[in-house]
């Protein structure tokens, strides 16, 4: 059987086509070399009955290799999802205790956890902190009361906040418990009932937000099951919801009958919050929202704050209003009743579309001010994603063909050609003005043109970008002329990477440090205040920068500088930057004041770099400022 380390080495191989080298896995997992190298050597026989093989390849790494690809869909992608129970590390320790916790009647004994956990009473007693500081965000209290031993002290209410948002659902609800409500098939029917009142009432509502439901639902059975019914609400839903009263009265009649259970009119209540906190109503019902003046003033304070701070203007974009309206209205109820929402694509969405979830950032604020609370990532990454939908519909409008003339030394038959499927590839796109030979662009006015095409090499500097193309446009020559498209000045720009803003192999151990390093560094050469430390850190307080593959790109909540460029620095040893995520490459971004959103360039630029593994390998292994600037510079040039 494999441990909780193995299983995160099985995973992180099976990501990756190319070998992984046992130093990287060892840094992504913060442990030695030595380590991974053992737990692979131990590895091999669970692997083989497992239908895969983990084969050293010499100077790469090593690399996974399905055996059996029916084994291997049966038997490892369920594998993985397995809860481990590896009480090595701290996280699961302390997901454990607090699972524990929420769910015991009384006190336990740290003795009683020593003999689950297999770890000393000082290590239990230092993992308790972190316990007290999670439950403190819910208000709930741990009691520690000699010869008995700890308890948390709070309203059932807020222990299944606390329960539902640190995720602990995911997790086995009690080993213990032989209960018919333990079994999936319980989960399942829960989700069944509410899919048909979804149907009945031609509801609209995500995968996401129907997993959640059906989550806190079971939770609510289970709960009472254990004689944990909510008695008493803290917050009550009054008769300004009747649709969510009606949908949930609905729920609960047949979650009855099913369960034999009685819901008290508090567990009515805790449904109805949380159907409030899904966008239930059909789309097609808009005029409630427009309405709804909460929300009016909150899109509308949304949209005023990205005009003012990013120059994005969607006061006239209708579709991106409604969308916004639809989102902001149950999330003011989430955030009220202080329910989180999950947001599986968080991560991609922060890599994928940086200017967006910045954007998000800002537009956030809204809802913060408005309501007196943090807005987490997950609700900030769904906001991003309203925002940039509707960036790509802005890019639509606003691109203009592109005045093109053709340079072709084959002649008049092969410029026609190279036209014609010139035409049908970017109809849209390009406007042909011409076609010509080479002998006369000398003499050519390229003052209106934006592009020249050229069938030859042209030695010459242009006023106008030349993009090289094939006789017969291949593959590659259309992919090439996207790419101008979507960027055609690249090649006029200067690198945001210069010498002084380099810093290898430095020697720190908290992101708080190497935050203070770099911005000192920046302040003493007079390109940001005295404050920038702390705005740089209020940005991490936000959402955390570290994007995967031991990268972070922190950056201060408002640009400081006169100028868009990095300041890039490698780390002797990784570091945790958020959640035991590791972090050895930091680049420290700075927007100029003057970008006003212009900026998906030089974000396509970076996230090129650091999505590639092979270029943070070497730049980490870099051992000159010029060779970090190089594989920085080779890789955009890429790109």
């Amino acid at each position: 059987m494999l441990s909780g380390r193995q299983r995160e080495i099985l995973l992180l191989l099976s990501r990756h086509k190319e070998p992984v080298t046992a130093e990287w896995i060892a840094k992504e997992l913060s442990v030695s070399d030595r380590t991974i190298r053992k737990e692979l050597k131990n590895m091999q026989t669970d692997c083989k009955e497992l239908g895969v093989t983990i084969s050293p390849i010499k100077g790469k790494g090593y690399c996974l290799h399905i055996l059996d690809q029916e084994v291997f869909q049966q038997e490892i992608n369920p594998l993985l999802m397995e809860d481990p129970q590896d009480f090595s590390e701290q996280k699961t320790r302390v997901h454990f205790l607090l699972k524990r916790l929420l769910l015991q009647e009384g006190y336990v004994k740290l003795e009683q956890f020593e003999r689950e956990m297999y770890v000393s009473k000082s290590t239990i007693q230092k993992d308790l902190r972190l316990v007290r500081e999670m439950l403190g965000k819910y208000r709930l209290s741990l009691l520690v009361k000699p010869h008995y031993g700890v308890n948390v002290a709070g309203s059932e209410y807020r222990k299944r906040l606390c329960f539902a948002n640190y995720r602990l659902m995911e997790e086995p609800f009690n080993h213990a418990n032989n209960s018919r409500l333990a079994e999936k098939s319980f989960a399942k029917q829960i989700k069944k009932i509410i899919i048909n009142k979804v149907n009945v009432h031609k509801i609209e509502i995500s995968d996401v937000a129907l997993g959640n439901l059906t989550n806190h639902i079971v939770i609510a059975c289970k709960r009472m099951e254990q004689g944990f019914a909510m008695r008493e609400l803290e917050h009550t839903s009054g008769e300004e919801h009747p649709f969510e009263k009606k949908v949930a009265m609905e729920i609960i009649e047949e979650v009855e009958a099913l369960t034999g259970f009685s819901f008290p009119r508090a567990e009515l209540e805790y449904i109805i919050i949380h159907l409030m906190g899904t966008k239930l109503l059909h789309e097609n019902a808009l005029t409630e929202y427009r309405e709804f003046d909460e929300t009016r003033e909150i899109v509308s304070c949304m949209v005023a704050r990205l005009k003012d701070e990013l120059d994005w203007d969607f006061t006239s974009d209708r579709e991106f209003l409604h969308a916004l309206a639809l989102h902001i209205r149950p999330a003011i109820n989430r955030l009220r009743f202080e329910m989180n929402i999950r947001n599986p694509l968080v991560n991609d969405i922060k890599m994928k579309y940086p200017s967006a979830f910045e954007g998000a950032i800002i537009a956030s604020i809204c809802l913060e001010e408005w309501l007196s609370v943090k807005v987490e990532e997950d609700e900030i990454g769904y906001i991003a994603l309203h925002i940039g939908v509707a960036l790509e519909r802005m890019k639509r409008k606003a691109r203009k063909q592109k005045r093109v003339i053709l340079v072709c030394a084959s002649g008049v038959g092969s410029a026609k050609l190279l036209s014609y499927r010139l035409q049908e590839q970017f109809s849209r796109e390009l406007e042909i003005v011409e076609c010509i030979n080479y002998y006369r662009l000398e003499d050519y006015d390229l003052s209106a043109i934006d592009l020249v095409i050229s069938t030859i090499p042209i030695p010459e500097r242009l006023t106008a970008p030349v993009q090289v193309v094939s006789n017969f446009l291949e593959a590659e020559d259309i992919k090439g002329i996207k790419k101008r498209l979507l960027s055609p000045d690249k090649d006029n720009k200067d690198s945001y990477l210069a010498e002084d803003h380099v810093f290898i192999g430095k020697r720190f151990e908290t992101k708080a440090a190497v935050i203070a390093f770099l911005s000192n560094i920046l302040y003493e050469k007079g390109l940001v205040s005295k404050e920038y430390e702390q705005l740089v850190l209020e940005r991490e307080e936000i959402a955390s920068t570290s994007f995967g593959n031991l990268v972070a790109i922190p950056h201060p909540t408002m640009p400081e500088t006169s100028d868009t460029f990095w300041t890039v620095c490698t780390l002797a040893r990784p570091i945790i930057w958020n959640e035991n995520q590791m972090v050895q490459v930091v680049c420290l971004l700075n927007i100029s004041k003057d970008a006003k959103g212009d900026l998906e360039e030089m974000y396509e630029q970076l996230i090129s770099i650091i999505e590639d593994k092979k270029i943070i390998q070497q730049v980490i292994k870099a051992k000159s400022k010029t060779e970090v600037i190089r594989l920085f510079q080779s890789e955009t040039v890429r790109s």
